[in-house]
């Protein structure tokens, strides 16, 4: 499968460069444009007495946090794109990190997209194809398989789970990606990620340093709309360096203005060493949520929890549900609520300052542009 990946990429690039210099001397300069979004939200949160306090006796080291919380997200994209007259349009796009976060803003992702009738080929950072043709529950406002109300409910550093059915280990990292074009609504997807530890030298693959993650993905998924109504589905699955891999799989179907669906999924550990001990990455998730929309207005429920080993017959486990409501204001400007309730459970230690729960209420308006 990566010879296929590297073969196809290839010869995408070399068709794109090889119909000679008259060719490459008519296409129009690449122009970049501007756009981007910028969310703001103010919530409040509250968490369990025990885990912020220290327990019942105090003891324990104080998780304590301001009820009110104020969170911006904000990204400026840069992109451009330019068709040659073989038809292959080559586009850039860079993503820029527009907040104040430790003093620092810092580049999402930035590739190259090279799209023809082949379907398109992305080179550099990137999320991969796993991510690009996944389905997964319907919401409104903060998704409870995300990190959103993490700024207001603590997640204990003693819990190792997540909710996220994500198969995308490789996250933005430097990769090849390719994606098929839709025939009778199915499509596939490939991907191959170097490594994961990000550097422009070649990885490390033995000896004396610890090796660097290598990942390969893959999808396959069917989209079709009859009328108003919606299917759409996805399989995938993810093959990690490190003796593990991971299956998803997601559904989503719409009838005017409901759509109801989930995900799941599932990794498994095959290193014998590790399967029953704290560092074992066998892991379990799913969500599941319905939304319905009427006029400007979206309201949305949504479950999603998730399952992680933590030792010998021991599993931690983080649980949230969320409820949320949305007005699009304007064109490219929604208001949205969110209520969140979150429960995460060491289950190696079971103390009460090792597990928390909590309720959190967010307001935000964002705006893209």
């Amino acid at each position: 499968m990566k010879k296929f990946l590297f073969s196809t990429t290839a010869l995408a690039v070399a068709g794109g460069l090889a119909f000679g210099s008259d060719a490459n001397a008519a296409a129009k300069p690449l122009v970049i444009g501007v756009g981007g979004f910028m969310s703001t939200e103010m919530g409040f949160g509250d968490n369990a007495g025990t885990f912020e306090t220290g327990g019942v006796d105090g003891t324990a080291i104080s998780n304590k946090r301001a009820a009110f919380n104020n969170v911006q997200d904000s990204e400026i994209y840069f992109t451009g794109s330019s068709k040659l007259d073989s038809g292959i349009t080559v586009s850039v796009t860079i993503q820029l990190e527009a907040d104040r976060t430790s003093n620092a803003q810092s580049i999402d992702e930035s590739y190259m997209k090279l799209t023809g009738s082949f379907g398109d080929i992305r080179l550099g950072s990137v999320t991969g194809s796993n991510s690009t043709l996944k389905h997964v529950a319907p919401n409104v406002g903060q998704h409870p398989r995300l990190g959103g109300s993490d700024n207001y409910i603590t997640v204990p550093t003693t819990v190792r789970a997540g909710n996220s059915t994500d198969v995308s280990s490789s996250g933005d990292f430097n990769k090849i990606v390719y994606i098929s074009p839709r025939v009778g609504g199915m499509a596939i997807g490939a991907s191959f990620t170097p490594s994961t530890a990000n550097a422009a030298t070649a990885p490390v693959t033995g000896g004396n340093l610890a090796e660097q993650l290598e990942v390969f993905e893959a999808a396959i998924s069917f989209e079709t709309t009859v009328g108003t109504s919606s299917f759409k589905a996805d399989l995938a699955m993810e093959n990690r360096d490190n003796n593990s891999r991971a299956y998803r799989g997601g559904l989503v179907v719409g009838f005017g203005g409901v759509n109801l669906g989930g995900s799941i999924f599932t990794r498994i550990d095959s290193q014998e060493a590790r399967k029953r001990t704290g560092t074992s990455l066998k892991a379990n998730a799913y969500d599941l949520g319905a939304t319905y929309a009427m006029g400007a207005y979206t309201f949305g429920l949504t479950k999603a929890f998730g399952e992680q080993v933590d030792g010998d017959g021991v599993q931690d486990e983080q649980s949230k549900w969320a409820a949320g409501v949305s007005y699009a204001l304007d064109t490219g400007v929604t208001l949205a609520a969110t209520y969140t309730k979150a429960k995460y459970t060491d289950g190696a230690a079971g103390a009460a300052t090792d597990n928390n729960a909590g309720h959190a209420l967010v307001g935000s308006i964002a705006v893209s542009f």
